[in-house]
């Protein structure tokens, strides 16, 4: 018989048979907790895939503002650090924002490439803020209202029940 099941089917079935072939099998706690661990990550990715390529469009929209609205707050803003961060926004802040959904491929590697920019960014920003350069405080607050919810939003994708799978 020929199916297709869905990867979310696939991961459930796999989580499944850990439960019932592996788990009864293993006799060593450390073995038991590990399978146990698998299982609650293989639950995480089943609760990623249905908003994971919407999330990562959102966040790429969302990092090209970022990019634009902390030049627009360093703008005037003299040394090598300031033209770095308003070059960053003149070059990869333009980029337009993604629809949705793209080819996954595409969506990876602009997320990746916009994260790389706000690494870089922070570390300008850090720069900035020691040279006590005054918008560099406001710099910093405009990627942490874009960062904060981003986290929060990692940690209610990935969490499961209690925590982990497994624990009662």
């Amino acid at each position: 018989m020929n199916t297709s099941p869905s990867t979310d089917a696939v991961l459930e079935g796999v989580i499944q048979a850990i439960d019932d072939e592996i788990l009864p099998a293993l006799g060593n706690a450390k073995a038991q907790a590990t399978a146990v661990m698998i299982q609650s990550m293989l639950q995480g990715l089943r609760q990623k895939l249905p908003t994971f390529d919407r999330v990562i469009v959102e966040e790429h929209n969302a990092m090209l503002q970022v990019l634009r609205d902390v030049a627009g707050e360093l703008d005037g803003v003299d040394g090598p650090a300031g033209v770095r961060v308003r070059d960053r926004a003149g070059t990869l802040g333009q980029h337009p924002d993604l629809p949705e959904p793209p080819d996954p491929g595409t969506i990876v590697e602009a997320h990746r490439e916009l994260g790389r920019a706000l690494e870089e960014t922070m570390i300008d920003i850090d720069e900035l803020q020691r040279a006590g350069v005054a918008g560099a405080d406001g710099a910093l607050e405009i990627v942490r209202a874009h960062l904060g919810p981003r986290f929060v939003r990692y940690v209610e994708v990935t969490t499961v029940g209690q925590g982990f799978i497994g624990r009662s």
